[in-house]
């Protein structure tokens, strides 16, 4: 379980204000971090860590994620600014104007830990009076000291001397850099070796190579991937010198590209087997990993920690606490074990739902037979690469002979191709050679994705606009988003019932089965597939790795169940710094499970006295909504203190309530001085009937001597309502400006509705990921009914 820790700390430092003028004045950058030096430090120690980033003077408090772990600033000091390099979207010199450089500050703290201490990450905010900084990162260590890339070190000849165990700190600065470390081994001796880069944030994939004295090759981890880029162990017959090479697997480098690689004898998990535990009932686990000196560990039944589904438990081992944590799901019905000789669609496991099934898959696939009766909706869901095995699972449901069920014909009605440039399998936006015929709402199928437009193009430069969450493109009927090349056919679609025939029309017809291979937003790489029975029958369900792996390490639970309609909240942002007498917006998004779509009331709890917080809804057919976060005049808060974001809605006859990020034990709110906007909303109600048009006109005033432009975001459209006349900048707020009025259309397709609408500025600075959009107060929105013809008259 992790902890909110608060070191209270007092500063002298006071903030250097610039007065050299500036074409656009001031702006109030939030503190940010961007450095932390060192990264790792050696738990039963106290060591100095040196933070440096904007705005951190008069930092006066710190907030860590875990217990054992204390701290206090000793001192802080103003550095010399840096060259302001900053590039656009087209690879050049940005022309954003983000004001003067703000002071850039060094933070030197004396940190303690605990001798118990778990090893592993540890995340923290520095509080400073114009708020929190964004979470930063150090990883805790075993107390055996460092052995240092020293430069030069490319070949065994210069090898970097170490004496295990010992961590092997580097970096892969340039292209072609290889680092060597020489250590003596004895006959017969395993070592382990742990990487802590990657929970540091390093894009590095590490090839490790290992040689003996005469250079010849002993081993090679991490050329593939995956988890040998983390974690492995190696055992050596022959006492002597051998020689560890680090490299990057793309021969690349620079000096992001670094390495923290723990050598010696140290308690490292593999696998566990099974995946999960059935709450309050003892369940005895199956261990594989290095220097654990047990195979079974009895975990007894759980409650679900912080909200979550699933448990963190570390093994004690006779070494000690294992390195790495072990993640179990936490289930509530029957378990069964996987037979192992169901590779075949002859040999399927007859099951009956509902159940978890526990497996490994040790071949090809796995199948199971189940009996349906028309109508009956099922879900099947695999938990797997979110409890740490390396399985990327496919689930499909066949007939009784081996032949997928058809879920859906898809026509295509009209080709077009990519252009421009080849798009990954997240971006929401794509550019096609035509757009002819679309209308937000349609389908669109490219290779084997099938997706629904959003937003339409707002001129012949911009994309088109696809649902998506949180950044990630959605894959309708339980497809999955791919990458897509320059030139790739594109079609519109319709989609019909299957075994639907039409006249050719030129253009394919494809015929979607029930599968998945992806699960979407809270799934990653586990699958989830609802599925309707579309007869009387007996069915079978195969699972199998995308990739055709398997082997021990490829565990699974495999459910079959009924839909369990429910709901998670995630909050941006989850540090919100409020301004005294300003308005800040949080944006709440759900993800809604089993195809849950009624309304998620959501209100902040736990305000102190001076600070207010709006209430919001999730409307049925929205996944997110905006809430107004405030602090009256002469609001005072010492420190920061914990965001609550509580949504309750009634599931069937429940009520169900849920905390947002529930897992995150640092989202803070803290005040901050007055902002640099006061934004006004000059239209206080929208009234637009559907295929109709209506203005909403906003205004700022300036503070802090703040002249720059600013951005204005309309948050909390309902589906079928958009911001209309806009370039490719939005709607802005020029330098010269304090006012703006911009269109918003209801499509023929909007449903009739009455919400808030949320008007927020952004200040432009260099506080990425950082709170600095001001809002104002609601517009009430009224998407009229359509009235008929007769009506009209």
């Amino acid at each position: 379980m992790k902890f909110l820790l608060l070191v209270a700390l007092a500063s002298s430092a006071t903030a250097a204000t610039d007065s050299t003028p500036w074409p656009t004045g001031n702006r109030t950058t939030p503190p940010t971090i961007n450095m932390v030096s060192p990264l790792g430090i050696a738990r039963g120690t106290t060591a100095e860590v040196i933070v440096e980033g904007l705005n951190l003077a008069q930092a006066s408090a710190i907030y860590f994620s875990q217990a054992g772990v204390a701290a206090k600033i000793v001192r802080i000091k103003e550095l010399p600014d840096q060259p302001d390099m900053r590039l656009g979207a087209n690879g050049g010199a940005s022309t954003v104007d983000l004001g003067p450089l703000p002071p850039r500050n060094q933070v030197a703290l004396e940190l303690t830990l605990s001798p118990d201490a778990n090893i592993g990450p540890v995340e923290f905010r520095l509080h400073t009076p114009l708020g929190t900084t964004p979470e930063a990162r150090i990883v805790i260590e075993p107390k055996d000291g460092e052995t240092l890339d020293r430069e030069p070190n490319e070949t065994p000849a210069e090898a970097v001397e170490a004496k295990t165990p010992t961590i092997l700190v580097g970096r892969i600065s340039r292209p072609g850099d290889v680092d060597y470390y020489k250590i003596h081994i004895h006959a017969g001796e395993q070592l382990t070796f742990y990487n802590s880069g990657p929970l540091l944030g390093s894009p590095l994939q590490p090839v490790i190579t290992i040689y003996d004295a005469a250079q010849r090759k002993v081993k090679e981890f991490g050329r593939a991937g995956g988890m040998d880029t983390v974690r492995f162990a190696c055992t050596f017959e022959n006492e002597g010198d051998y020689y560890v090479r680090v490299s990057d697997f793309q021969n690349s480098g620079n000096a992001g590209r670094l390495y923290r690689i723990a050598v010696g004898h140290y308690p490292l998990l593999l696998s566990a087997y099974p995946l999960g535990v059935t709450k309050d009932k003892a369940t005895e686990v199956t261990l594989r990993g290095y220097n654990l000196g047990m195979e079974k560990f009895t975990v007894s039944g759980l409650p679900a920690q912080n909200d979550s589904r699933s448990v963190s438990l570390r093994p004690h081992t006779a070494s000690g606490d294992t390195f790495n944590e072990l993640r179990l799901a936490l289930g509530e019905g029957p378990e069964v074990e996987s037979s192992g000789t169901n590779t075949t669609t002859a040999k399927a496991q007859d099951i009956t739902g509902p159940m978890t099934i526990n497996g490994r898959l040790l071949a090809a696939e796995n199948n199971f037979r189940f009996r349906a009766r028309k109508g009956e909706k099922l879900v099947f869901e695999t938990n797997a690469r979110r409890l740490g095995s390396p399985l990327d699972s496919v689930l499909e449901v066949m007939d009784a002979a081996g032949k997928p069920v058809e879920r859906a014909t898809v026509r295509c009605l009209a080709e077009t191709f990519t252009t421009l440039s080849d798009r990954d399998s997240a971006t929401a936006g794509l550019r096609f050679l035509s757009t002819d015929g679309y209308r937000v709402g349609d389908y669109t199928m490219i290779g084997g994705e099938i997706i629904q437009v959003q937003a339409m193009p707002r001129g012949p430069d911009d994309d088109m606009q696809y649902v998506s969450f949180e950044g990630q493109r959605i894959g309708m009927w339980d497809t999955t988003p791919e990458a897509h090349a320059i030139d790739t056919p594109v079609y519109r679609v319709k989609i019909f019932p299957p075994g639907q025939t039409f006249a050719p029309n030129g253009l394919p017809v494809a015929h979607l089965a029930y599968s998945n291979d992806d699960g979407g937003p809270g799934y990653g790489k586990d699958s989830h597939l609802p599925f309707t029975a579309p007869a009387d029958g007996v069915y079978v369900l195969r699972l199998r790795d995308i990739r055709g792996f398997h082997g021990e390490d490829y565990a699974y639970r495999l459910s079959i169940r009924p839909p369990q309609p429910d709901f998670g909240l995630s909050a941006r942002p989850t540090n919100p710094n409020v301004p005294e007498g300003g308005r800040i917006p949080v944006t709440i998004t759900a993800l809604r499970l089993d195809d849950f779509d009624g309304a998620i009331e959501i209100k902040l709890e736990g305000l102190p006295s001076g600070l207010h917080a709006t209430k919001g809804i999730i409307e049925p057919g929205q996944v997110n909504t905006t809430i107004l976060l405030s602090a009256d005049v002469g609001a005072r808060l010492e420190r920061a203190v914990p965001l609550q974001i509580i949504g309750r809605a009634t599931i069937g006859t429940r009520l169900v309530a849920h905390r947002a990020d529930p897992e995150d034990p640092l989202q803070l709110v803290a005040l901050m001085p007055k902002p640099d906007i006061t934004m006004t909303a000059e239209t206080k109600k929208v009234v637009v009937a559907p295929g109709g048009t209506a203005t909403v006109e906003v205004s700022i005033q300036r503070h802090n001597s703040f002249a720059g432009r600013v951005p204005i975001d309309v948050r909390n459209l309902p589906p079928g309502v958009l911001v209309t006349d806009v370039g490719l900048n939005g709607v802005l707020i020029n330098e010269n400006e304090s006012r703006r009025t911009f269109k918003i259309e209801a499509l023929p397709t909007a449903t009739p509705i009455t919400q808030p609408l949320i008007l927020s500025g952004e200040i432009e600075t260099r506080a990425d990921g950082q709170q600095t959009a001001y809002a104002a107060e609601a517009v009430i929105l009224e998407v009229k009914p359509q009235l008929s013809p007769r009506s009209e008259k």
